[in-house]
């Protein structure tokens, strides 16, 4: 359930998250089914950060891809909690993913990011990651407002 909680808090803290607040169910049994194609897949993980005393803090899905031309590819999901920006559980977050990624085949990691996401675009290029591709007008914001969204990937090397 914490994960849960975690998800509601990323979605009421910043607007560049994809779901709005009240787009996902709390109760456990929704949480305990979306995390079954982490369980059962080879290619999906996640992580999560914690702080001192155990609450949830960040985390970070991996999501690989079934069809066989795309297995070597897999999408990420990052959030950390906004208390907590600045202290490098983002990197570590990264950091972990990619080494997971190495040993498990995949050798391009990808992700989309809202333009005006600065925050997050300095931590990508940071971890590697560069814009390969701007999707216009790909969201809809929370004021029917439409943002771009760039396409960034990393390549890892063995």
């Amino acid at each position: 359930m914490q994960l849960g909680q975690l998800h509601h808090a990323l979605f009421e803290e910043t607007s560049f998250m994809l779901m709005e607040p009240g787009e996902l169910p709390g109760d456990a049994a929704f949480w305990e089914k979306s995390m079954t194609p982490f369980v059962n897949n080879s290619g999906n993980a996640l992580w999560v950060a914690h702080d001192d005393v155990g609450n949830l803090v960040g985390l970070m899905r991996v999501r690989g891809h079934s069809a066989r031309r795309l297995s070597h590819c897999a999408q990420i999901v990052v959030g950390v909690k906004r208390n907590y920006w600045g202290q490098g559980i983002g990197t570590r977050l990264f950091e972990a993913a990619e080494q997971w990624a190495k040993t498990h085949g995949i050798i391009r990691m990808e992700l989309t990011v809202m333009v005006p996401n600065r925050r997050a675009l300095v931590l990508y290029h940071k971890m590697g990651f560069v814009v390969e591709g701007l999707r216009r007008q790909s969201i809809r914001y929370s004021d029917g407002e439409f943002l771009d969204e760039y396409l960034m990937a990393k390549i890892l090397n063995s």
